[in-house]
């Protein structure tokens, strides 16, 4: 895939979750709350629909993020 600047484009990230049980001082304010950009996260279903689709666009790599993504459940 090609980005509008002629660069090649052959990996993704998919922030799976926001959920953390880390606690480091990047997402935790200085009252211990976390710090939450957005409650919305892909469903397992779109997770699948969009590494498909990317994997045809030539994807290459995807990197799975978030908070921590090993706190979402079915990740294995």
């Amino acid at each position: 895939m090609i980005d509008k600047f002629g660069r090649k484009i052959d990996y993704l990230r998919i922030s799976v979750t926001e959920n953390c049980n880390l606690k480091c001082i990047y997402c935790i304010d200085e009252n211990n709350i976390l710090n939450s950009c957005n409650n919305d996260i892909l469903t397992d279903d779109e997770i699948v629909k969009i590494a498909t689709e990317c994997a045809r666009l030539g994807i290459k790599k995807i990197r799975i993020t978030g908070g921590e993504p090993l706190v979402r459940k079915n990740i294995e």
